[in-house]
């Protein structure tokens, strides 16, 4: 695989990863939380979006496997906590609105 190609495989691994992470939390403790469906959107939305997001991560970590090393996990790493960091930033907004709200 060429490199610059799985290094973007495995960014998107790291951004799905970490963003599945909130909404699956929110989901499952019955706490509403923002998604793509709405800026209210229900704890059973969010823990099937929080899913979406783990299973796409998985998917694509599993079909490029062979391709994991040490700089395809790092990848995945450092794109995971620029999203935190993004999110983190985000969130401690007074009103944080999605960009088409």
């Amino acid at each position: 695989m060429v490199r610059s190609r799985k290094l973007a495989v495995f960014a998107l691994v790291g951004l799905f990863g970490t963003n599945a992470i909130p909404h699956f939390v929110r989901g499952i403790t019955g706490q509403r939380h923002m998604t793509p469906f709405g800026s209210d959107s229900s704890a059973l939305c969010n823990v099937l979006w929080g899913s979406t997001n783990a299973a796409v991560a998985g998917g694509l970590a599993w079909q490029y496997r062979d391709a994991i090393d040490g700089v395809s996990l790092a990848t995945a790493f450092a794109s995971g906590v620029a999203l935190a960091a993004v999110l983190a930033s985000f969130w401690s907004e007074e009103n944080p609105k999605l960009p088409w709200e």
